[in-house]
């Protein structure tokens, strides 16, 4: 298996689990959460995006790799 930056039991990962699995910085997850591109739950002043939706973002950005191993 790869190895992703959190657990593999992980049901939701934080803002910045998410930028390091699509190589990206946490200022375009933050993006795409205020674009409606990424469904997220706000905790207090964190946001938690479930392993699903980034399975489904995955593939609709055409990135069928990362939503394999996520």
């Amino acid at each position: 298996m790869s190895n992703l930056p959190f657990p593999s039991n992980a049901v939701y990962l934080s803002v910045r689990q998410v930028a390091e699995t699509f190589d990206v910085c946490p200022k375009t997850v933050r993006r795409w959460i205020a674009s409606g591109d990424l469904p997220a739950t706000r905790l207090g002043r964190d946001w938690r995006i479930a392993r699903t939706d980034l399975k489904a973002l995955a593939a609709r950005r055409g990135n069928h790799v990362q939503g394999h191993v996520l």
